[in-house]
């Protein structure tokens, strides 16, 4: 599990902890590409970490949320 907590992937779940956001303003806010944002997102999904829904954007069609499953995430690893 560690291992597929990146830097990148880290600041991504800090970014939707307090409140969901689009893929758009993950790619705006973390400087990334949206392609990476959108497997970062179904990865973590598996993971159980984060959870999407989509919405409807008017005029637009539909946009995905992200979100934690929990506003806190511990996790403790315990080695040897």
């Amino acid at each position: 599990m560690f291992m597929v907590l990146s830097e990148a992937r880290r600041r991504l779940m800090l970014e939707v902890m307090d409140e969901p956001k689009t893929i758009t303003e993950l790619t705006i806010a973390l400087h990334r590409e949206r392609s990476a944002i959108t497997k970062d997102i179904g990865l973590l999904e598996r993971l159980g970490l984060l959870v999407s829904r989509k919405r409807s954007n008017p005029g637009h069609g539909v946009e995905k949320l992200a979100r934690t499953v929990a506003p806190k995430i511990e996790m403790i690893a315990t080695l040897g």
